[in-house]
């Protein structure tokens, strides 16, 4: 065993590859084995290692089970000398032979995701729970551990320029499963993001695979089901807080606790929407990191960031039905620069204004606009009033060039005509204090003609959401800018059927599908990026008369969303009309040139 004993020297190395050719197989056995041993000693594994090093060129593809073992080594976490000895080994393997480009770089991506010790406690009954304990000491470790891989990912980069295009299909293939704990998602997500600063080039692609598990949580992660687990636990909070007899006690704890504090540091209760919570969190903070590089907004670096995002937009937020928090992604990137958020209008009112457009993608562009405009603190009354002048004036066109006589009301055909109207009366209602209070509001109203728009022969008021309607007619009553109760009673009269989610029906009656996309942000840990820049409702909501006169014209307080003929429509929320003004938004539309298509 002397040969193999002492492979310190190249020339040794080099004789158990070339016998093994021969096939002698002991001598390269034995290493092999040595190799594999999770016990070996770093002074042993780092000459090997070396030896191995040395004669790299050799390792052709009747090695790849000894490259395999190599690629397989615990190194990340062990002495610094052995690290450093592995990396050269691996940099000189994947430019020495290319082909073993993407096995390396896949052992270096499979190191992103930590890993955890599961402890599984049997419980009373019998229960089995999975306990996972995730420390300081663990997460220093690990970060150490992410340092070693990304100084040896980034070096490979720079000298393989293939790397790449094998990088990134990795880095979708082995996202961790859902199932999978969320500190595994997050050291995941984290490690993506980083790629990105020594591979700038790469960011939306790599954004883009992180965005699309994010909405995956999100879709898993109804707001029903988080609101619901959140009401029961604060219900069990309140039963053990008031189940306390002594009042000065709970007083003490109610005094010195940080309920906010709280809520964002304790896990969500519902599992994907806790994940999402933290994705979304880490997805914020880098967000801000990039634009606030200096401690200042970096203009050059907002601009370029939000172009990305704007295409990862349209591509995978814009077309996912059901997803309640991923969007705000673009509300946060919106708040940053005036001008980025009428680039974001300015893009959404051109989705809406072209013809060749679906009609669904054309009302969700609108939903989006009127949800920025009436949640965004950030927008100014100014572009609120001239996007409200250019919706309405796209919709007195529309009935321009249509014309009176021929038109009927039809959900179907004129769907883009009633989401603009919905828009504008959502906006109006969202808004008005502020109109009204600003220089000659009442006068500037008054220009929008609404009296036109309710009493058109396309009857919007019958297929725009009751609430939104009501409370509309309301603030338009009051100042009379518009009279609505006559058409509102006469629509009553009339059953308009559900919803039908039978894409072969008819929808001709129907009322109009709704999509609120900035809903109030209820993730505990995130939402604190988005808060201060949130619109809450303010004014009173109007339900109607009496709730059993209305009660046939309840329809929209039930889920309403269909796929019609297999492609996605747009569907209102299953709230009750006060919710909606709490928990909904609408569209908007942005100041642009040529903004008078149809």
């Amino acid at each position: 065993m002397a040969m193999a004993t002492s492979t310190s020297s190249k020339l040794d190395f080099e004789s158990i590859l070339e016998k093994q050719k021969q096939g002698y197989y002991k001598d390269y056995d034995w290493l092999s084995s040595r190799l594999s041993d999770p016990e070996i000693e770093t002074s042993e594994l780092q000459t090997y290692i070396r030896s191995i090093r040395k004669c790299v060129t050799h390792l052709d593809r009747d090695y790849e089970v000894l490259v395999g073992i190599m690629l397989k080594l615990n190194w990340a976490t062990r002495e610094s000398c052995l690290i450093k000895e592995y990396q050269a080994f691996l940099l000189n393997l994947v430019s020495a032979h290319t082909y073993y480009l993407r096995a390396g770089v896949r052992m270096l991506v499979k190191h992103f995701m930590s890993h955890l010790t599961i402890v599984t406690k049997t419980g009373e009954g019998g229960d089995k729970n999975v306990e996972i304990t995730v420390d300081d000491s663990l997460r220093q470790k690990h970060d150490l551990m992410f340092v070693n891989v990304h100084l040896v990912l980034k070096a490979i980069t720079q000298i393989v320029p293939m790397t790449p295009k094998v990088l990134i299909p990795l880095l979708g293939e082995l996202f961790p499963f859902f199932n999978k704990d969320v500190y595994i998602q997050e050291c995941y997500v984290k490690n993506l993001l980083q790629i990105t600063h020594y591979l700038p080039k790469m960011r939306q692609k790599i954004m883009e695979i992180v965005i699309e598990r994010l909405l995956k949580f999100d879709v898993r992660s109804p707001r029903e089901e988080i609101e619901e687990l959140q009401r029961e636990e604060d219900e069990d909070m309140e039963d053990i807080i008031f189940e306390m007899d002594d009042v000065s006690v709970q007083k003490e704890i109610v005094s010195s606790v940080d309920m906010l504090s709280i809520v964002e540091t304790v896990p969500m209760s519902h599992k994907e929407g806790h994940k999402l919570d933290v994705l979304m969190e880490i997805t914020f903070r880098y967000i801000h990191n990039l634009c606030y590089s200096e401690g200042e907004l970096d203009w050059e670096a907002t601009k370029l960031l939000y172009r990305e995002l704007l295409l990862i937009f349209e591509t995978l937020i814009l077309p996912t039905h059901a997803s309640c928090h991923v969007q705000f992604i673009m509300f946060y990137i919106c708040s940053l620069k005036q001008p980025i958020c009428e680039g974001f209008l300015d893009y959404l009112w051109k989705k809406v204004q072209d013809p060749i457009a679906q009609p669904v993608y054309r009302q969700i562009s609108v939903c989006y606009m009127g949800s920025l405009l009436s949640r965004g603190i950030f927008v100014p009354l100014s572009t609120v009033k001239t996007c409200l002048e250019m919706m309405c004036n796209w919709i007195h066109k529309y009935l321009d060039q249509t014309g009176d006589v021929t038109l009927f009301a039809d959900v179907t055909h004129h769907g883009p005509f009633y989401a603009v109207v919905q828009a504008i009366l959502y906006v109006f209602v969202f808004r008005n204090k502020d109109i009204f209070e600003s220089c000659k509001g009442l006068k500037w109203a008054e220009k929008l003609n609404f009296q036109r728009i309710v009493t058109c022969r396309l009857n919007p008021l019958k297929f725009c959401l009751p609430v939104v309607v009501q409370t509309f007619a309301s603030v338009a009553r009051s100042h009379q800018l518009a009279f609505c109760d006559t058409i509102i009673e006469r629509n009553n009269r009339q059953v308009l059927p559900v919803a039908c989610t039978n894409g072969n029906s008819d929808f001709g009656g129907k009322i109009l599908d709704s999509f609120f996309p900035f809903d109030p942000y209820i993730l505990s840990r995130s939402r604190k990026y988005i808060l201060p820049l949130y619109r809450e409702f303010q004014g009173s909501i109007e339900e109607g008369e009496d709730e059993e006169e209305n009660e046939e014209d309840d329809f929209i307080t039930e889920d309403i969303i269909s796929p019609s003929n297999g492609k996605f429509t747009i569907g209102s929320l299953s709230k009750t009309p006060s919710d909606l003004m709490e928990y909904g938004v609408s569209p908007g539309f942005k100041h642009v040139q040529d903004m008078f298509k149809t």
